[in-house]
């Protein structure tokens, strides 16, 4: 015992520095878009021609706009057209489905704050149930980092629970296939007032590249990606109880 004592004691903390300072995020990290405000029709056919998936580039009313909720963040609409970037912004979580719709011209980003009084109680004690809904799994490989000595979660108190009677939230992954639907419905129906369900990831929000079914309540927190950066995830479920 003692020398597996000392020998953490030399391994000191590998916790990230991750808040209160900046992640480190890999050169090759996608994070919110920007699209330039002069993008044409031509521009958005030209980069929806290299999409995988459908309805995810718009141009209504003269202006060209990107889903993130649908966005797979494959990058190739960027190398379509310039009049794409992504940039670095890894603060991705939002409490409305229409807040995922990043418009032409939009530069100034402020990521929302927090209003309902039942999930700033969770402060300190959130409690989720897993939910992988036909998932592909890197969602849920990125969300289980979390639990690592790297991210340690767990120190601002969110933790995964085992059961749908101990959580708060159900953290969804995956389209909901058909035969997740019912077993999805029942995790939901199990849970105690008040719940909440967390769509992470494209396919949780919106389908993805597949057909989505159906969800058994509006989600009160988007978390865009394919998958979310763990930094993303941890940074909006911060934000949701704040």
């Amino acid at each position: 015992m003692i020398k597996a004592l000392l020998a953490r004691l030399k391994e000191g903390c590998r916790t990230g520095a991750f808040p209160p300072a900046a992640p480190s995020l890999p050169p090759e990290f996608r994070g919110r878009p920007v699209i330039d405000a002069d993008t044409t029709e031509e521009d958005v056919r030209k980069m929806k021609a290299v999409c995988p998936v459908e309805h995810a580039l718009a141009f209504s009313n003269g202006i060209a706009s990107i889903d993130m909720g649908r966005c797979i963040f494959c990058g190739r609409c960027a190398e379509a057209s310039p009049k794409i970037r992504f940039t670095k912004e890894y603060r991705l979580g939002v409490f409305r489905r229409e807040d995922l719709i990043v418009k032409a011209g939009e530069k100034d980003y402020t990521p929302p704050r927090q209003t309902d009084r039942e999930a700033r109680a969770l402060k300190g004690s959130l409690h989720l149930r897993e939910v992988s809904a036909g998932g592909c799994a890197a969602c849920e490989l990125d969300a289980n980092v979390l639990g690592t000595p790297a991210w340690d979660m767990a120190r601002f108190g969110i933790r995964f629970a085992a059961s749908p009677r101990h959580a708060d939230a159900i953290y969804l992954t995956g389209p909901v296939s058909a035969n997740m639907q019912t077993a999805l419905d029942k995790t939901y129906a199990a849970m105690p007032e008040p719940k909440f369900l967390i769509a992470a990831g494209a396919c949780a929000i919106s389908g993805g590249l597949y057909t989505q079914g159906n969800l058994p309540a509006e989600p009160a927190l988007f978390i865009p990606g394919c998958p979310p950066h763990p930094a993303t995830t941890l940074e909006a479920l911060l934000r949701f109880t704040s």
